[in-house]
């Protein structure tokens, strides 16, 4: 009940192929399902059909949705690879073009970037560099003679641990801020909300509910990882997992971000278990020639020092705002790709004052008229974006004849609950600045 035999190996971990193929299997399944209801919703249309202007990210400005019909192809397309990964077809073909398609679609437009995303991505390309189509595939099943397999990490299993262990750890230490420990900010305002939910919604409008889920949630995040590396704990931690997430997803409906993190948390479960997993649930297959493994840890090329790069720089972009001063859910600058889950309910309210110059004539410019809601309300409380839709008014006029303009900010915003203030000075004529990774020393203080 194999899909593999494997043979003639140099290395103690055989099974580690079999961890490989689980977390494939698993990351493809659930990939496939996420773009499918990403196409059902009707989100290609409202994210990408209809908006008229994208918020690019810094660097990427060339980066733009296909139009009709080929951004809906796009999707089709991930949804194959979403496939093919999980069943092993083409497997290094499929798994660099999604990781590059993917990530190209997370790069259109900012206003709809999430955290599970960012995940997504820094997993595809880490499973470019793995072999994880060894055994239960479809490409070791077109075998037709014995073949090698080439480790360049004794147990690569492992790399996929430390990546999804650095959500749940970062995404603790991002929780260690004044909102989340001593005001229960945002949960009181989001269980608040769902008092009417079925049994213990009048216990979560309690507001030391809140507070007790804050300091319980942090101290989860930070612990978890190394619980699940620890047999004892393991079964209870995952089981804890499985309980946060989905009382995350019935609670706030934050998309797939539940699914993933409980599908790949799996990989922190034995090599042997995985195994006994996948033989379970494998169908009968042809015998094929066993596979010779070989550890080759001087022969890795450039391989160990692109992951080393690699996780070095996640290790820096969480931290990355330290370099601006101020509170970041206010500026926001170093916020996004750091594991800011849920730390905050921020609101806000813009109106653009424009002035032609040559004439002195000076009108005011509601968002709702040039972008989609989800794009308009987004725009509204993130200073960077606010910054962008100055320049494309600015540049909007200059292309409609109107001449040079200045281009105003009056934006009020709010985090947690707090009192609303002004987010971005009014005095600044916004088309004259420039973003860059520079402190913006336009936004105000909060």
């Amino acid at each position: 009940m194999t899909w593999n035999r494997i043979g003639g190996q140099n290395i103690q971990n055989s099974d580690s192929l079999y961890s490989l193929a689980f977390f494939r299997i698993i990351f493809g399944v659930i990939m496939a399902f996420s773009e499918i209801r990403f196409i059902n919703k009707g989100w290609i249309t409202d994210f990408y059909v209809k908006p008229d202007y994208f918020f690019s990210f810094y660097g990427f400005q060339w980066i733009s949705p296909p139009a009709e019909p080929y951004v809906y192809w796009v999707f089709y397309v991930l949804v194959i690879l979403a496939v093919f990964i999980a069943f092993g077809v083409f497997y290094r073909f499929s798994i660099i073009c999604f990781f590059l398609l993917f990530t190209w679609v997370e790069l259109w437009d900012k206003s709809v970037y999430l955290n599970h995303y960012y995940q997504v991505s820094l997993l595809a390309f880490l499973m470019c560099w793995l072999p994880m189509n060894t055994v239960c595939s479809v490409d070791n099943l077109l075998r037709r003679k014995k073949s090698q397999v080439i480790f360049y990490f004794r147990n690569p299993e492992n790399l996929l641990k430390i990546q999804v262990g650095m959500v749940y750890l970062f995404g603790g230490i991002a929780k260690l801020k004044y909102d989340w420990l001593f005001l229960a900010q945002p949960l009181k305002i989001w269980l608040a909300a769902n008092e009417n939910f079925p049994l213990v919604g009048p216990l979560l409008a309690q507001p030391w509910v809140a507070f007790v889920i804050s300091w319980l949630a942090m101290i989860f995040d930070i612990s978890a990882p190394f619980l699940l590396l620890n047999r004892p704990t393991r079964l209870w931690i995952y089981l804890i997992i499985v309980i946060f997430h989905l009382l995350t997803h019935f609670l706030f409906h934050i998309g797939m971000f539940p699914w993933i993190m409980m599908g790949t948390a799996l990989i922190f479960f034995p090599s042997s278990w995985h195994r006994k997993v996948l033989h379970y649930l494998a169908v009968k297959s042809p015998r094929i020639p066993p596979i010779s493994m070989e550890f080759r840890s001087l022969k890795a090329g450039f391989t160990r020092p692109v992951i080393a790069v690699f996780f070095f720089f996640q290790m820096l972009m969480p931290f990355r705002y330290l370099l601006y001063p101020g509170n970041v859910l206010w500026h926001e600058q170093g916020f996004r790709f750091a594991w800011n889950i849920m730390l905050m309910e921020k609101n806000g309210s813009v109106v653009f004052h424009v002035r032609v110059k040559d004439s002195g004539k000076e009108f005011s410019i509601q968002p709702a008229n040039f972008l989609t809601p989800i794009q308009a309300r987004q725009m509204s409380f993130q200073p960077d974006m606010i910054l962008q839709f100055a320049h494309y008014l600015h540049s909007y006029y200059l292309k409609n004849d109107l001449g040079d303009t200045e281009i105003r900010a009056e934006c009020y915003a709010s985090v947690n609950g707090k009192g609303s203030a002004l987010l971005i000075d009014p005095t600044v004529d916004l088309s004259r600045e420039k973003d860059s990774f520079k402190n913006k020393t336009w936004i105000t203080d909060y």
